[in-house]
């Protein structure tokens, strides 16, 4: 069993340095600015970036323009660093990371230029928004839902009729109830339950497309995720059942309409922080309204 463990930490490891260097392409190719923050300490100046200039397994190298001729006992420090990036695959959808490094080392350059090596960090994470963030949404802001039992890579769309679509089933009382980066609750009225899903356990995966609108009037984006079944809660009193998701992976159309999945690159749905992050302030704005 220790060694089952061993191997998953293994690929777990692997998995997340696949995506660090994918991300460091990423910055080098579209030639993003990476602002650094400091631990408490080390400077007092602010809004300091860089720029990178190249990378391999053993660190990072980046230019800081703004500082002239620093020493070496900037060696050791910690920072965060924070940049955007366009997806890859997603056209128009950007994300916000950050991750944690450190100092290795300052080399000495001509003219006063400053060059950092930085500690490749371990993983990636969302700068959007905490994935703890659960948000009260409605049909004005996911107009359109629709889920599958779990589709597979290559499928048509077409010939796979959903189990429920908002767009028909909301006027027999299903209900998205809240969204998060990496997740989302639905509700049903059991007798919709009993009808569309009779069986369900968790650990069970299902297939998802959902638009999601900022603010009425703005453009809607789309997105496919594959999620698995992580809660189910049944209240007798309301005569609904409650069904909590995960994400584990975001998925594409290609030009047959053919759903293609790829795992989660930052343990969230890209592009979809932007939007949790857009309701919450809504509903914070609203609740202050409320209360003055």
């Amino acid at each position: 069993m220790c060694a089952l463990w061993a191997n998953d930490d293994k690929k777990d490891a692997a998995r997340k340095r696949t995506m660090v260097m994918e991300m460091l392409a990423d910055i080098r190719d579209q030639r993003s600015k990476i602002k650094l923050e400091f631990e408490k300490g080390v400077t007092s100046l602010t809004n300091i970036t860089a720029t990178l200039v190249e990378y391999d397994a053993t660190g990072i190298t980046v230019e800081v323009s703004a500082l002239k001729g620093v020493s070496g006992t900037w060696t050791g420090a910690k920072l965060a660093c924070f940049f955007r990036i366009h997806d890859r695959e997603v056209k128009g959808r950007e994300q916000f990371l950050t991750f944690d490094t450190r100092i290795l080392s300052v080399p000495q350059l001509p003219g006063g230029m400053v060059h950092f090596v930085l500690e490749l960090p371990e993983t990636v994470r969302s700068a959007q928004l905490r994935r703890s963030v659960r948000v009260s949404v409605d049909q004005r802001k996911v107009p359109v839902l629709t889920f599958w039992r779990e589709l597979l890579s290559g499928v048509i769309i077409a010939d796979t009729p959903p189990i429920l679509n908002s767009e028909t089933d909301a006027k027999r009382g299903l209900k998205v109830d809240n969204f998060s980066a990496n997740g989302l609750r639905l509700i049903l009225p059991n007798a919709l339950m009993n009808e569309k899903l009779p069986q369900q356990n968790k650990g069970e995966r299902f297939s998802f497309f959902f638009k999601a609108v900022a603010e009425p009037g703005s453009p809607a984006a789309s997105f496919w995720v594959n999620a698995i079944l992580r809660n189910i809660f049944q209240d007798p009193q309301k005569g609904e059942t409650a069904l909590g998701f995960e994400f584990v992976a975001e998925g594409t159309l290609d030009e047959d309409r053919r759903l293609v999945w790829r795992p989660l690159r930052f343990d969230e749905v890209g592009g979809l922080g932007k939007f949790v992050f857009k309701w919450n302030l809504d509903l914070y704005r609203e609740k202050g309204i409320g209360q003055g």
